[in-house]
Formats: C-alpha cells, sequence, structure tokens
C-alpha cells in the first residue's frame, strides 16, 4: 500500500469517527430539545431561552454534518477522477 493510499485510508477512518460523533451529539441534542418541548406545553416556560438555545445548536450541528459528509463524498470521489 502506497503512502498516499494509506494517508487516504486513514482520513478516510477519522472522517467516518467525526461523522459517528456527529450523529452522536445531533442525537443527544434532539433529545434535550424535546423534553424542553414537553415541559414548555405542561406550563414551564422558563425553559423558552433554553428551547432556543438548543434549535439554534441543533441547526449547527446538522450544518457541520452536511459538511462532514461533502467532505467524505469529495475525498472518496478525488481518486477516481485521478485514475
Amino acid at each position: 500500500m502506497s503512502k498516499q493510499t494509506a494517508a487516504r485510508a486513514a482520513a478516510n477512518a477519522r472522517a467516518q469517527v467525526s461523522l459517528t460523533s456527529s450523529t452522536a451529539q445531533i442525537q443527544k441534542v434532539k433529545s434535550a430539545l424535546s423534553e424542553a418541548a414537553r415541559q414548555i406545553t405542561q406550563g414551564e416556560t422558563w425553559v423558552l431561552p433554553y428551547l432556543k438555545r438548543f434549535k439554534d445548536e441543533l441547526a449547527r450541528l446538522e450544518d457541520d454534518q452536511d459538511l462532514l459528509l461533502q467532505a467524505h463524498e469529495i475525498a472518496n470521489a478525488a481518486p477516481r477522477r485521478a485514475a
């Protein structure tokens, strides 16, 4: 295996770990968002600022995950274009 192929494989593995971590973070925020919404519907209006923060964090995490996926696709397509 050439050094370039090994480097590509290592980068691919790191990207996979990042995607897994990103998905776990998104699930945690979705769970917190759901709990905040439940509390608000039960009259706990003091949770509203947290709901906004969770929504903002979820949007940021999903944008980051989209970028990770795009980077992963670009990295995987690069060797095929070079060939």
